[in-house]
């Protein structure tokens, strides 16, 4: 899927960073003592909660036998995507606010869990303990937006 959404100024890159990954141990890529890296497809994808187009990127730290081998990175919220989204100038947006953390400011460090929600569109407010449903109604919208 990677070489299908991976524009073609981005090709040459893409193709030399799969190589290059490809030649490390699942355990160095698992470490957290080691800088994570990654390149840019060249795609964007649609960011479900707000209609915002979020760039594609491929990485070292994401792996197929870890979860699903794909991610919507929220950087925001877990330390690994935070550091990766630091270390490439990528946009880190909190998406729910927390009392000890000033969401208005940049972030120095990641922070997992919150009160309401922020960044969201119609779900600003929302309290994080209510996401799930949240998440069933963006499903239920998708649904119905597809063509019969």
């Amino acid at each position: 899927m990677v070489a299908q959404i991976t524009t073609a100024a981005q090709a040459s890159r893409r193709r030399a960073y799969v190589a290059q990954t490809g030649r490390q141990t699942e355990i160095d890529r698992l470490s957290t003592e080691r800088e994570k890296t990654g390149v840019f497809t060249g795609a964007y994808a649609i960011n479900p909660f707000n209609g915002a187009r979020v760039p594609i990127w491929i990485a070292d730290y994401v792996l197929v036998t870890y979860g699903t081998g794909a991610i919507m990175a929220v950087p925001a919220h877990d330390q690994r995507d935070f550091d990766f989204a630091r270390a490439y100038g990528l946009e880190i947006i909190p998406v729910f606010d927390h009392e000890d953390v000033d969401v208005t400011q940049p972030l120095t460090a990641a922070f997992s869990h919150g009160r309401r929600m922020v960044n969201s569109g119609p779900f600003d407010g929302t309290l994080e303990r209510a996401v799930r449903p949240c998440r069933r109604l963006r499903r239920e919208r998708r649904a119905s937006a597809r063509p019969p």
